[in-house]
């Protein structure tokens, strides 16, 4: 009688976990994935996924800390391209940006503030792919070109062969070296500190929904936190909203409806379509960096909508987004539209990011420059950059 052959455990067995639960958490969200759905798409019984992590919580951890250490590997390398290899791992692996920014509130504090101090060291090594002689500048370029990078990560766009990575590199290596108008001005105003409250109640539970989501995501809050916070007794939530999936639809549709005023406004005034891209760079700017929280729920919660809200919602974005590309292949007509779409993301993404940077978004001319820096990442691969190491 001939013995069964031993199965054994791949070696690579941690990596396609970490693959899959990266994959599952980045497309359906951390809340709706269970560890048995990791380990169906592994292929293997939930008591095996525990031998590698005790919960999912440690998973997260795992995922967001193992692509850490790759890009730390980069910006470590010594004579490397570090943009191109920032663009190239971001194209591999698209999930890290928006799993850390949409899921990290849900790892202990002391793991999230380490992975923020990780992230700013690589955001010091990128300030010096650059030639900004002044640190403040530098930084907010670094931030800039590792936004840029990002941006995949918030989009399932692709391109065929290596013009993605290109794409994304050279609008990277514009933003650290492109002029820029003076940090001069006002400070910005992200985050508004105090205020007064609206009268009407129904804006006063919209503005704690907008903060308290925007901070700490939609499942971290329920309805008795946003009426403690608009000074409201819990029933009297219900006359105004009787859901928090309502609170939170409310919120989006504000926030959208805003943009495409803004769009609107930029194309009655502008000129050209070169003209119109400045006005709408400078609009987009403005909303961000004086509704960080907004921006923050569009860009990060739409997914804890239901799925007919979610899919009309981002139907919205969709054509925003394409105002954006049609007026950048009008002011550039040698430009192919699948590779505008790729620049918009962009510098949209730098913007957004840019904008709840909190300590960046409050210096003085911080909107002028982020418009300028979103203005760049649209012209790049205009004319050949040089690559920065």
């Amino acid at each position: 009688m001939t013995a069964a052959p031993v199965r054994r455990r791949p070696r690579d067995r941690r990596r396609q976990i970490l693959a899959a639960a990266a994959a599952l958490f980045w497309s359906e969200g951390y809340h709706r994935v269970g560890m048995a759905d990791v380990a169906t798409v592994v292929g293997i019984a939930p008591s095996a996924l525990y031998r590698h992590v005790r919960g999912k919580q440690e998973l997260l951890l795992a995922v967001l800390d193992e692509h850490m250490a790759r890009i730390e590997a980069l910006a470590a390398a010594p004579g490397g391209d570090l943009i191109g290899g920032l663009a190239a791992l971001t194209l591999e692996r698209r999930e890290f940006g928006l799993l850390w920014e949409r899921e990290a509130g849900h790892l202990p504090a002391a793991e999230r503030r380490a992975i923020r101090h990780r992230l700013r060291g690589v955001a010091d090594v990128v300030a010096t792919a650059g030639t900004e002689p002044d640190p403040a500048t530098a930084e907010l370029r670094a931030w800039a070109a590792l936004s840029v990078l990002d941006s995949p990560s918030h989009h399932r766009w692709t391109l065929e062969g290596d013009r993605f990575g290109e794409l994304l590199a050279g609008a990277a290596r514009a933003v650290l070296t492109t002029p820029l108008p003076p940090a001069a001005g006002p400070p910005g105003t992200a985050g508004h500190a105090g205020g007064l409250v609206p009268a009407s109640r129904r804006e006063a539970l919209l503005a704690a929904a907008t903060r308290l989501f925007g901070e700490h995501g939609y499942p971290a809050v329920g309805l008795g936190d946003i009426g403690a916070a608009a000074g409201i007794a819990g029933p009297s939530v219900y006359r105004h909203f009787a859901t928090k999936t309502d609170l939170l639809l409310a919120v989006l549709h504000r926030g959208n409806e805003a943009l495409w005023l803004g769009l609107h406004h930029a194309l009655a005034r502008a000129g050209d379509a070169d003209d119109a891209l400045a006005r709408l760079a400078a609009d987009y700017t403005a909303f961000a960096t004086g509704n960080p929280e907004i921006v923050s729920v569009l860009v990060s919660q739409t997914i804890h909508l239901p799925g007919p809200e979610r899919d009309g919602l981002r139907r919205s974005q969709r054509a925003y987004l394409a105002e954006w590309v049609a007026l950048l292949t009008t002011a550039r007509p040698s430009l192919p539209a699948p590779e505008a779409r790729v620049l918009v993301h962009a510098a949209l993404a730098l913007i957004n990011s840019l904008s709840r940077v909190h300590h960046l978004a409050l210096r003085p001319g911080a909107r002028d420059r982020t418009a300028a820096l979103a203005r760049c990442a649209l012209r790049a691969g205009e004319q050949k950059s040089v690559p920065q190491h």
